[in-house]
């Protein structure tokens, strides 16, 4: 899985291309681990060029998720495709995400915010 991380201010843009299976899962978690450590809590990741989602490379969203939030920060996720959505929706965690279609509206909510 290729990661490109892209700064707004203090907003991280994390873009996935390819699939978030057992190989893909180890480059998002290290990629989030990265953000944690640099101190950049506000990360929007775009999912618009992951075709397939497992259920572990769900679980690392999942478990990033939470130890941001207990750091003060957050993940939104954008452009999740069909797939993905009833992946999410089967496992119970859409309302857990922000979900928006554009990586700006996503970035938008942070800058509000602030």
């Amino acid at each position: 899985m290729k990661v490109d991380q892209i700064e707004f201010g203090t907003v991280t843009v994390l873009r996935l291309e390819g699939d978030l299976d057992e190989g893909g899962m180890n480059d998002l978690r290290t990629a989030l681990y990265d953000c944690m450590c640099e101190g950049r809590f506000k990360l929007v990741v775009n999912l618009g060029d992951v075709a397939f989602i497992s259920y572990m490379g769900l679980g690392v969203l999942v478990e990033r998720l939470r130890k941001l939030r207990s750091l003060g920060g957050d993940i939104k996720l954008v452009a999740m495709n069909l797939y993905a959505q009833r992946m999410f929706r089967m496992v119970g965690v859409t309302t857990l995400f922000g979900t928006y279609d554009t990586e700006s509206q996503a970035v938008a909510v942070y800058q509000e915010a602030a």
